[in-house]
């Protein structure tokens, strides 16, 4: 899934701390923290450590069975997990802690925990990582800093590694031990001293809160984000970031195969610039770039052009779920080459950023024979589940009998009835199945698609709800019976549209969403989405037809064998014609259309012989 988020503006406070004043520095050290929100929990993250992000939560206290249903590439800090140290390479699985299931004064601290942990090989660039914490208090906040800034800590200027192996060793005697052993903690004298002069700067925000009653009311979000802009104070100076780099708004980013990521983020500069500055974070995972220029408008790149994924599967992608394809005109499409391409034009997309990563961790998911046949394999069962909405029709109108109807216009409530409920489910189905996307599932305007001289095979479609009406016991009476008779196109139609939105709405987009389909003017292909739910629709049609107890000129009709594959056949035929004709206009409208003419047609004909 994309990790997109929203930003939350926390001002940053002025920093004043460290045994240098911060006026004597050569140049401003940039603001590299920020707090997140991601459906509704507040994310701390790193413009450096992009695939690293932070969760306070003063109430978490995790247990090691619990621990492990986060999931992987999970580090709790200083009592996040109620449980020993842990070091669990297998499951990526980190619990940096000295206060359960061990002497305080023979472990580590956190901070220094965190420390050692960055410096033994663990790669927080490979795949997304969180980190737990519940208390910031320093201990915390100096094992936050150091995986936050992992690389950098591996390259510090030895002045900087002389003030931050110090501080750690220092705050780590304090919390295991007490103030008073700090001494022993082995640092001499002269440094001793002025750590310790740091340290009480440090401690400073945090004793005051404390000694106020406010420290347990406190904004975690807001005291971490001090406290680490505080300790970057201590530790940098502003040339020690002459290579860094700010996007105006990054919204988030996915995976897309091993070691590849496509990134989203809206900035002024142009996608080449944008391209520098993201490498400079993402190093050669950067796979794919998505650049909002303005609301709804995106450039897409690929950055690598020899091992990039290819943008043509994206672009399909795209193009079938986004509700600004409309066909109208046929160009209005996402697109370009094979290195660089952008939304529709002139008025962009109507998909927010992200939405574009959702469309983009589906088109570069996995695909193997095994996935393609279970994705038919269950539509297919869906389409043929409709069959049930007859039984569940007929037991509710059963609790509500009136034996002064006819048989016909009993018939004519229960598939009214039947309709309804696949209409309803269909429709819901369809919701769930699009991820509130229902146009990319064809409830949309048609688009001219060329395929229209199909009309004739698709007004056929009716005929099977025409021949049942023709059927029935009211053919042959008059006037008094003609309010029935309305009832039964009425339910005829409402069968027709259910049909529609159930084979060529829930089970074709189910497929549509992977697999290539038609397009408005573009070539002719058989699509696998047409393909099974047409199999579907003329298996239903089949098993409607056999079990249905036949009246009128019918019932001198058994169905054999021979005539169910005829009927079966000819259904399969009208449902691949409608599935042509439903991708190559966008919409159900068009097919739903077609059948309804042709079913006022019959019906009109068969009023006007009587």
């Amino acid at each position: 899934m994309a990790d997109v988020s929203r930003p939350v503006e926390i001002p940053a406070p002025p920093v004043e701390t460290g045994t240098q004043p911060t006026s004597e520095r050569p140049a401003v050290i940039p603001e590299r923290y920020s707090v997140r929100e991601k459906d509704g929990v507040r994310l701390l993250e790193c413009d450096e450590a992009p695939r690293v992000r932070v969760l306070i939560d003063p109430e978490m206290a995790v247990s090691r069975s619990e621990a492990a249903a986060l999931g992987q590439r999970v580090i709790l800090l200083d009592g996040a997990g109620s449980f020993g140290p842990l070091i669990d390479n297998e499951h990526k699985l980190y619990n940096l802690d000295h206060h359960a299931g061990c002497e305080r004064l023979f472990t580590l601290s956190t901070c220094e925990q965190a420390l050692m942990l960055t410096q033994s090989g663990l790669e927080l660039t490979e795949g997304d990582w969180t980190l737990y914490a519940n208390d910031p208090d320093l201990d915390t906040v100096l094992a936050l800093w150091c995986l936050l800034n992992h690389r950098r800590v591996r390259e510090l200027r030895a002045e900087a590694r002389d003030v931050l192996l110090p501080l750690l060793r220092l705050e780590g005697a304090i919390d295991a031990n007490g103030l008073e052993l700090a001494q022993l903690c082995g640092l001499p004298s002269d440094v001793f001293e002025p750590t310790m002069q740091r340290i009480n700067e440090l401690h400073a925000r945090e004793r005051a809160l404390k000694q106020s009653g406010a420290w347990a009311a406190k904004d975690v979000h807001a005291h971490t984000l001090e406290m680490l802009r505080a300790v970057d104070v201590l530790i940098y100076e502003g040339e020690d970031f002459g290579d860094h780099t700010r996007i105006d708004e990054i919204y988030g980013h996915v995976e897309i195969a091993p070691r590849q990521v496509a990134v989203a983020c809206r900035d002024r500069s142009g996608i080449y610039t944008v391209e520098q500055h993201l490498k400079s974070r993402w190093g050669d995972q950067l796979a794919l770039i998505v650049l909002e220029n303005e609301l709804g408008v995106y450039t897409l790149r690929r950055v690598s052009s020899v091992v990039g994924p290819q943008l043509e599967r994206a672009f399909e992608r795209l193009n079938r779920v986004d509700a600004a394809v409309d066909g109208r005109p046929v160009g209005k499409r996402w697109g370009g080459s094979q290195d660089i391409g952008g939304s529709p034009r002139p008025h962009g997309s109507q998909l927010k950023p992200d939405q574009v990563l959702e469309v983009l961790a589906d088109a570069y998911a996995p695909t193997s024979w095994w996935r393609r046949t279970r994705q038919s394999a269950g539509a297919l069962i869906a389409g043929l589940s409709v069959l049930l909405c007859w039984p569940v029709a007929t037991t509710l109108l059963s609790l509500v009998p009136d034996g002064t109807v006819s048989t016909s216009v009993q018939s004519a409530q229960e598939i009214a009835l039947a309709s309804l409920l696949a209409l309803i489910v269909g429709m819901l189905g369809t919701r769930t199945a699009s991820h509130r996307r229902p146009w990319a599932f064809g409830w949309r305007l048609p688009a001219s698609g060329g395929g229209l001289w199909l009309a004739p095979i698709a007004l056929a479609g009716a005929l099977p709800v025409a021949v049942w009406i023709a059927s029935s016991d009211w053919n042959a009476a008059r006037s008094p019976e003609l309010p029935a008779a309305l009832g039964a196109v009425g339910a005829g139609m409402l069968a027709l549209a259910a049909t529609e939105a159930w084979f060529r709405g829930w089970v074709h987009g189910v497929l549509a969403l992977d697999s290539p389909v038609q397009r408005p003017r573009g070539p002719w292909l058989l699509s696998r989405a047409a393909l099974v739910s047409s199999l579907a629709y003329a298996a239903v049609a089949a098993t409607l037809v056999a079990s249905a107890a036949p009246t009128g000129w019918l019932a001198s009709l058994e169905p054999s064998g021979a005539g169910l594959f005829g009927i079966a056949t000819t259904a399969f035929a009208i449902g691949l014609t409608l599935a042509v004709i439903r991708e190559r206009s966008l919409s159900l409208i068009p097919g739903i259309a077609l059948q309804l003419a042709g079913l006022l047609i019959t019906s009109a004909l068969a009023a006007f012989a009587l």
